[in-house]
């Protein structure tokens, strides 16, 4: 394995890319389908075995290797941090809605999209936040992590803001907090146990900064919940319980706190405390191998590509880049942005990676009109 500090940076974004890739062909699905299709789901496939996967799965099917809405926003995140005068949430609305435009982003959530048409209606980015406590945001900012590992205030400024503008629920935004600091722990050099000690803290910081952020306007839902930092004083201690124990953990403490509409508190649902805490937890292990580790969240089913890059991004910034198939990634520019975390730079203008992105999006939809044929 990879022993250098520019090596886990490069990983928070590779990892988060490579578990999105993982993760796509069997996104949404239930843990039956994937054994009857897959068997023990192990790899990314090298082909989809169509006649074996029903119609209704194979209308979303996008061409293996590519990624998603996941990694998408990662990178959009970069190239605002890396832009000349570097983090402004205008800036990021600004990109969010250009992506819009330019049918640029793959694979969105409600919220988001709900986020971004009221920003492209002209509402203050800091009010567009949809009441949501969901994985979205927490699912694209790992990289702030590697790139201030040691600028706390700008670390959380960045990952609470631009989780805000999308997920006004404190629990998401402070959540998201977590996943960027973990990071930045890991690539400091901390080990996953002490990590797994300061997330408490971490989310303490986070919902102290919030305080701040409402002063400044910011719209926030459930604001002065505390859920996420005493959540995690004693959930940090099951990672490394049997993993059925510690699933059944995750889905208890959950429990009470689903939204209306979740049908059961499932690991890889897409709350932060049920696809969010597993996703932490798994990546934090003391018996993780970081390839088994994500075909474990797979198997699973549910959420799977928004689940394993949230740990993607922190088996990345734990393991460095030497286990993630960097050839199994369609789009190879992503290794541009990996290298961007190291330089500093950005490796293109916004408007030719939205334009790059938007032909990725028109490649997608022709490959499942061909699908659809089938």
């Amino acid at each position: 394995m990879a022993m250098n500090a520019e090596d886990y940076k490069r990983g928070a974004l590779l990892g988060l890319a490579w578990g999105d890739v993982l993760g796509c062909p069997v996104e949404g699905w239930r843990e039956h389908e994937i054994e009857a299709v897959y068997g023990l789901y192990q790899a990314l496939p090298e082909r989809y075995p169509l006649s074996a996967i029903s119609e209704k799965r194979r209308r979303k099917l996008r061409p293996l290797g590519l990624h998603s809405d996941d990694t998408q926003q990662a990178m959009a995140l970069i190239q605002v941090c890396q832009s000349q005068d570097g983090w402004n949430d205008t800036k990021w609305k600004e990109i969010l809605v250009q992506g819009v435009e330019r049918e640029s982003w793959r694979g969105v959530g409600r919220n988001f999209v709900q986020s971004v048409r009221k920003m492209a209606k002209g509402k203050d980015v800091k009010k567009t936040g949809s009441p949501s406590a969901g994985m979205g945001a927490a699912m694209r900012v790992g990289p702030a992590g590697a790139l201030y590992p040691e600028n706390r205030e700008l670390r959380l400024r960045v990952a609470l803001e631009s989780s805000l503008s999308t997920h006004s629920d404190v629990r998401a935004a402070v959540f998201s907090a977590v996943v960027a600091s973990s990071v930045a722990g890991l690539i400091q050099g901390n080990s996953p146990k002490e990590v797994l000690k300061e997330v408490p803290y971490y989310a303490e910081e986070a919902e102290a900064l919030v305080a701040v952020l409402e002063e400044e306007g910011w719209v926030i839902q459930n604001r002065g919940s505390t859920l996420i930092s005493e959540g995690l004083r004693t959930a940090y201690q099951w990672a490394d319980q049997p993993l059925d124990t510690m699933r059944q953990h995750i889905s208890d403490f959950a429990r009470p706190h689903l939204q209306k509409g979740f049908t059961r508190a499932h690991p890889n649902q897409g709350f932060v405390l049920l696809g969010g805490l597993h996703a932490l937890l798994m990546a934090c292990r003391s018996d993780a191998e970081p390839n088994q580790t994500l075909y474990r969240i797979i198997q699973l089913g549910f959420d799977t590509d928004t689940v394993c890059a949230i740990a993607g991004s922190i088996l990345g910034a734990r393991f460095g880049t030497d286990w993630i198939p960097f050839d199994r990634l369609l789009d190879q520019a992503i290794g541009d942005y990996a290298d961007a975390l190291v330089s500093g730079s950005v490796p293109e203008t916004v408007e030719v990676f939205l334009q790059r992105e938007a032909e990725w999006t028109r490649e997608e939809r022709a490959f499942q009109r061909e699908i659809r044929q089938f």
